[in-house]
């Protein structure tokens, strides 16, 4: 059974790899057709999706199809905390990137300082389990930590965020509504995973959410950016509706 899951997890280790190399060059090709101020919508994604497949090169190297160090018990941990140390940041950035104004500036230092708070708290704590084979008194507290910094990104998005975003137009306001729901339910995966860790550190628990975090990380990093560009997409097409219309 473990090796069927070493295996299944290998597997996904690949499959993230090409997802973000895709999801990096469509968000390349992309930006060239969105409005000149809004091109870094699509350029942030199209970097962060690369930085995570080059990342996930690596993994596949060192843990990947034909490797043996996850049935010996190692795990890419660190590659993955060094990876959303970098690439969560820009993510989280989406949400003032599609509001613009003035109000973007303050917005980004919040989600920003509060995301690099949880990775490395999360890491942190993490560090602690591995060090110990399972669950600590420090480990519960990165957690504890990690899981506010989370909360609070997640205030700032249903309060500030939400009160901007009140002003713009409609495709702008639904495809927020759709990035923070990515936050709340596609990154909950992440807390979850951590949890399980604290309540077993067995190579089943263990290999089974590293495939979890591989598809999570897919879904998350390319979904996000795909979201926030249809938005535009949208808003473009309207415009162009109305200047039709007002042609008429």
């Amino acid at each position: 059974m473990q090796f069927d899951l070493v295996m299944a997890t290998q597997f996904t280790f690949l499959i993230a790899f090409i997802g973000m190399l895709g999801g990096a060059f469509y968000f390349t090709l992309i930006q060239g057709t969105l409005p000149v101020d809004k091109q870094n919508v699509a350029i942030s994604s199209a970097v962060y999706c690369m930085m995570a497949a080059v990342m996930y090169a690596y993994i596949n190297y060192k843990f990947g199809i034909g490797t043996d160090a996850l049935k010996n018990g190692q795990y890419p941990t660190e590659l993955r905390y060094i990876d959303w140390l970098i690439t969560t940041p820009l993510i989280v950035n989406k949400f003032p990137e599609l509001l613009g104004g003035e109000e973007a500036g303050a917005i980004a230092l919040l989600v920003i300082v509060a995301d690099i708070m949880m990775i490395l708290f999360g890491f942190a704590g993490e560090t602690s389990i591995n060090a110990a084979g399972g669950a600590t008194a420090t480990g519960w507290a990165m957690f504890g930590v990690g899981c506010l910094a989370w909360m609070f990104i997640i205030f700032v998005l249903y309060s500030a965020v939400s009160n901007v975003s009140a002003k713009k137009l409609a495709p702008i306001r639904l495809g927020l509504s759709r990035l923070k729901l990515f936050t709340v339910f596609g990154w909950f995966i992440y807390p979850l995973g951590f949890l399980l860790t604290l309540v077993s550190n067995s190579p089943e628990m263990r290999l089974g959410r590293e495939l979890v975090y591989n598809i999570a990380d897919l879904f998350n990093k390319v979904g996000f950016g795909m979201v926030a560009i249809y938005a535009l997409q949208q808003v473009m097409r309207e415009e162009k509706i109305r200047k039709v219309m007002a042609a008429l």
